[in-house]
């Protein structure tokens, strides 16, 4: 049916919001149900002429033993049921499966942190991902930079205030922009940033270092340029999150094997536990290593 040719057996999805004539098959009823845009399902009998089904029954996994009967239909109007062996990740969006393979392609102009986000929260057992660029790369997507949330101007009571970062705009108060014009990921790490700027202190964020041939990509990285030794600085801003705190723990463990060390070559801070932090602190931190 349809112009995708959909046969017995084929997987679907259904594309618009109605209620169908259905049949449950426990109770032995017909009944008229909803059926929500999204929905995913399995054609399980088509019947009807030998050469022209007329109806074609699908089961769909939100409601497992009933049926809904769906006509045939043309070019012409609503298309209620596309093939579904892959998805968009908007059309995957508001459904959950048990195994994602996401597939990404560089360059993507249509990736954004909010799509990757949706898209890796789809599965809830086990993620792969297919990628054409090296894994790390990934990382930079929860950069603002590529927010489409920060780039829309939606303020309703005030004229928003927009700012331009490398050819693209957005509104001020969805960023975390330091006094350097860069984007960063907390408003913690902007403190930190503007600190060191304001006391000349040259430093790069989050740039890559490749240590026995394994990529992490530090905070901050300060080259004193007086005593020609390099420091790290790790904020860490989650740390009553359990996975981040043993992401951080596994980093720091790898630092530590290489010789970054805790007060010889790198720098930890972090957030109260009410997310807040102490400028104060930072304060006296550059003041004693840098200063």
């Amino acid at each position: 049916m349809g112009t995708e040719n959909i046969v017995y057996g084929d997987k679907v999805i259904h594309l618009i919001n109605q209620k169908y004539n259905g049949y449950n098959w426990d109770n032995k009823e017909e009944i008229k149900e909803y059926l929500a845009n999204g929905e995913i399902g399995i054609a399980t009998q088509c019947f009807g002429q030998k050469l022209d089904h007329k109806y074609l029954k699908i089961e769909f996994s939100s409601q497992p033993r009933i049926t809904y009967s769906f006509t045939n239909w043309g070019e012409e109007g609503e298309t209620p049921l596309e093939l579904a062996y892959a998805l968009t990740v908007h059309k995957a969006q508001g459904s959950e499966f048990d195994i994602v393979i996401l597939i990404i392609s560089e360059p993507c102009r249509l990736l954004s942190r909010e799509l990757l986000y949706t898209a890796i929260t789809r599965q809830s057992k086990k993620l792969v991902i297919l990628y054409n660029a090296e894994a790390y790369k990934l990382r930079t997507y929860a950069s603002m930079y590529f927010s489409d949330i920060a780039s829309r101007f939606t303020s309703l009571f005030e004229k928003p205030k927009i700012v331009e970062i490398r050819k693209r705009y957005y509104e001020e108060k969805l960023i975390h922009r330091t006094s350097r014009n860069e984007f960063v990921r907390s408003k913690s790490e902007v403190i930190i940033a503007n600190m060191l700027n304001e006391n000349d202190i040259p430093y790069e964020y989050e740039k890559e270092l490749v240590i026995n041939g394994i990529k992490k990509l530090p905070d901050f990285t300060i080259d004193d340029v007086e005593s020609g030794k390099t420091w790290y600085w790790e904020h860490c801003g989650m740390m009553n999150n359990p996975a981040y705190q043993k992401y951080w723990e596994e980093k720091k463990a790898f630092y530590e094997s290489t010789g970054i060390k805790e007060g010889k070559n790198l720098i930890v801070t972090y957030d109260d536990e009410n997310g807040g932090i102490d400028s104060v602190k930072i304060k006296n931190i550059i003041q004693e290593y840098f200063i």
